[in-house]
């Protein structure tokens, strides 16, 4: 039996705290294989094995603090001892060459975002040989620069609400603070432990990663690192090349604190006043977080109403909440420039109402969208064609382009920016590649916003409805109603649902209130399915839970919700 020693931090770092631990007890292992995540003064790393062998006893423990010379693990094996390369004299010779490589795979994947991760897996699932090339970060914008980031902050911002509210529960607090630098920490250690867990998976599945830009001639990939020069040569491609935050081409769009979603991720402290041009789903997120963080936030947005895809009633509720919390609305209003004030902050200037405006604020986030990487591959050495607005790569059913053994997935088809849609798409993508018949359907496809109250919705809503003359009728329950949503402090809102009384189906449903980003998927289901709404009369849902509240929206169909009239 042998212990595993910790041998080596990161940099002079002596000790650190344990953050997840990626062994387990029977597992074999070989040098350089990752056994726990460390986080320290100077960083997060991974801490590799220098051993081979097999796992028999795992001695330490999640968030436990360790040292440089304790022991791991025990194990039945040996450490791996490694000939150093013996040491040059006289002239510099300089760094090794890249090893050149040719590969053979069934499939490559370009781009290791939500969508080509995904992707890469399922093929390999299937039994395909697969090589994942990711230019930038693993995980792509989802998990770097955007969902997981923004609901690491959201937690807080919602944990800070809270603790606001502390006395209304019969709890007495002193004056909580916010500390931005210990918010930015946690969310990078979250992301660094997803990080880990997407390559632990990577390597379980025998993906090979390889870390650079990919250039594609005819059915052949390069890519090259300091490491490797790889040529490609694969019977499918899958583009999965993501997007960028887009900006207005207006004078000023460049100023330093001028910020996308990436930059206002790593703010070194909370801005005391922060506009946000652009109030669909990513500015108004940030709006609610630096609001609750305690900046004084104006929302400026183009078109007629901030999140614009949702229905009148859900967007009076939040406007009202925006209200509460001193978050300032201009809607139709159009920004013209962005100048330095002579105090260093911004002055944005906007028209609205054909008057000019003008809101200064010690930064802006550029928040009005984003757009695909178009240029990340060259198309026309792929033969593959844009769709009719040049804006995406156009895709069939099967996510299959032009070129017949090219795929494409995740905005960069444009078709609905959303990670979730992405990984789809990718679980699609590598079915048809791997010989299956997959189709892609968005009839039920959900989004989710987390605001404070969250919002969820699937299917049609009544603005599409009205648009197209669907016929339809609309039953609500308000959380005001719901027993868990009342003893929490959590009532605003509701569940509503569109329904056909023709054939008795779900046509779309929206929750906006607690958990509302969770139980949307109940509605997802049903409308996938073409659930028959009657058949869930008599559907048990645990009590107290807010889930009740969509039973009782289903049984307000027929008018016979119990504790709603």
């Amino acid at each position: 039996m042998t212990q595993i020693i910790l041998s080596k931090l990161s940099g002079e770092d002596k000790s650190a705290k344990i953050g997840k631990i990626l062994i387990k007890e029977g597992q074999k292992i070989q040098e350089g294989d990752g056994l726990f995540n460390a986080e320290s003064a100077k960083g997060n790393v991974l801490v590799k094995s220098e051993y081979e062998g097999t796992i028999l006893k795992i001695l330490i423990e999640e968030g436990q603090q360790i040292k440089i010379g304790a022991a791991i693990a025990e194990l039945e094996g040996e450490k791996v001892c490694r000939q150093s390369a013996p040491t040059k004299t006289g002239y510099s010779f300089g760094l090794a060459k890249p090893k050149k490589e040719d590969i053979y795979c069934d499939v490559a994947v370009i781009g290791g975002g939500p969508g080509g991760y995904v992707a890469a897996i399922r093929a390999a699932q299937l039994g395909g040989s697969v090589v994942l090339i990711e230019k930038d970060k693993i995980g792509g914008t989802c998990l770097n620069y955007g969902c997981i980031p923004t609901k690491s902050f959201v937690k807080s911002a919602h944990l800070f609400d809270e603790i606001q509210r502390s006395a209304e529960f019969g709890i007495k607090t002193s004056r909580p603070d916010i500390e931005l630098e210990q918010i930015v920490s946690r969310k990078n250690l979250v992301v660094f432990n997803l990080a880990v867990g997407i390559r632990y998976l990577l390597d379980h599945w025998k993906i090979r990663l390889i870390e650079g830009e990919a250039k594609a001639s005819k059915h052949v990939i390069f890519v090259a690192n300091s490491k490797i020069e790889a040529t490609i040569q694969a019977k499918n491609i899958i583009i999965a090349t993501g997007s960028s935050p887009a900006k207005l081409n207006i004078p000023g769009a460049d100023l330093p604190a001028v910020l996308t979603n990436e930059e206002i991720l790593n703010l070194k402290s909370v801005p005391k006043s922060l506009t946000v041009v652009g109030g669909g789903v990513i500015g108004m997120e940030f709006a609610f977080i630096f609001s609750s963080f305690g900046s004084k936030v104006t929302v400026i947005e183009f078109l007629d109403d901030i999140l614009c895809n949702f229905d009148e009633d859900i967007i009076e509720v939040i406007a009202d909440e925006c209200r509460e919390r001193g978050i300032k609305l201009y809607t139709k209003s159009k920004v013209e420039e962005i100048s330095p004030a002579e105090d260093g902050q911004l002055i944005t200037s906007f028209s609205k109402d054909e008057k000019q405006h003008f809101v200064i604020g010690e930064a802006v986030l550029m928040s009005v969208g984003r757009k695909p990487n178009l240029n990340a591959i060259d198309r026309s050495e792929l033969g593959v064609e844009l769709n009719a607005e040049q804006n995406g790569i156009e895709v069939d059913e099967h996510m299959a382009t032009s070129n017949a053994s090219v795929y494409a997935i995740g905005d960069i088809t444009n078709k609905m920016q959303l990670a979730h849609v992405a990984s789809h798409q990718g679980i699609v993508a590598a079915e048809n590649c791997m010989g299956k018949s997959s189709i892609m359907d968005y009839t039920a496809i959900p989004s989710a916003v987390f605001l404070s109250p969250e919002l969820g919705m699937v299917g049609l809503c009544e603005k599409e409805a009205g648009r197209t003359g669907v016929r339809y009728k609309v039953s609500k329950f308000p959380f005001s109603a719901n027993g868990k949503a009342l003893s929490q402090g959590e009532t605003k809102g509701f569940v509503k649902i569109l329904s056909s009384e023709e054939n008795h189906l779900i046509l779309g449903a929206a929750v906006i209130g607690p958990g509302a980003t969770d139980l949307i998927s109940n509605f997802t289901y049903f409308i996938q399915h073409k659930t028959d709404y009657r058949t869930l009369n008599h559907t048990i849902f645990a009590h107290p839970t807010t889930a009740e509240s969509v039973h009782e929206a289903i049984l307000g169909i027929q008018g016979e919700s119990i504790h709603f009239v």
